[in-house]
């Protein structure tokens, strides 16, 4: 009889244990999955920047939004420095043109082939002519269509040996958000990239050196005379 009333009290306990060991194990589930969520949420927070020396950096926002004006700002600029600022070395203008051709459409690799194929690139490595760009400033809107509208206002020059040409420059394209990287840490895509206009401000001689081609006939003259 004592036995028989033990099987009682024993299953009561373990189902006791049973429960007690799932909500346990539903808790800690619960525990889990909000810590895991938790971390996403921290992980979107986080911002790519890059400073004045193009160093790829993290920054911890509250709030990324905020800070998607800014990124905007920073993705058009250094795409118009790719474009822009080229040396005479072929190397240099290549990898220049691929990473803006990563960070924009086909728009911009477009108006690369159109310059190629006009050899406007072999010109500048053939004459040693470097171009400069200087950004004075930059307008972003929201659009309907695309995350932003956004018009930039600067200027470029092209440095040869013997005069400078400087540019007014107004160029316009659309932004919409891509998956961040190293090359893109802004995580944005050019889109629709088009300049607006392009006016010639003026032209700067430079002095250098010219031989004096009276002093050297008059050696060739006194020479030929002896």
């Amino acid at each position: 009889m004592g036995m028989n009333n033990d099987i009682p009290a024993t299953f009561k306990l373990v189902k006791f244990i049973m429960v007690c060991v799932t909500a346990v194990v539903t808790g800690l589930t619960v525990w889990l999955l909000k810590v895991t969520f938790d971390g996403a949420d921290e992980e979107r927070n986080v911002v790519y920047v890059v400073d004045s020396r193009n160093t790829l950096k993290l920054a911890l926002a509250e709030n990324v939004s905020v800070n998607r004006v800014a990124e905007a700002e920073a993705h058009v600029k250094r795409l118009h420095e790719l474009l822009f600022i080229l040396s005479p070395d072929m190397d240099f203008i290549k990898k220049n043109l691929r990473i803006a051709e990563y960070l924009s459409g086909t728009d911009v690799k477009s108006y690369c082939n159109s310059l190629s194929e006009k050899g406007f690139y072999n010109s500048l490595v053939a004459n040693g002519v470097s171009t400069e760009f200087l950004c004075d400033s930059i307008v972003v809107n929201k659009s309907d269509q695309y995350e932003f509208k956004v018009t930039l206002y600067g200027k470029t020059s092209m440095v040869s040996s013997d005069r400078i040409v400087f540019k007014s420059l107004v160029t316009e394209c659309y932004l919409e958000s891509c998956v961040r990287d190293e090359l893109d840490p802004q995580g944005f895509i050019a889109q629709g990239w088009r300049i607006v206009r392009e006016d010639e401000l003026g032209v700067v001689e430079r002095k250098g050196y010219k031989p004096d081609l009276t002093q050297e006939q008059q050696s060739d003259t006194t020479l030929s005379n002896e």
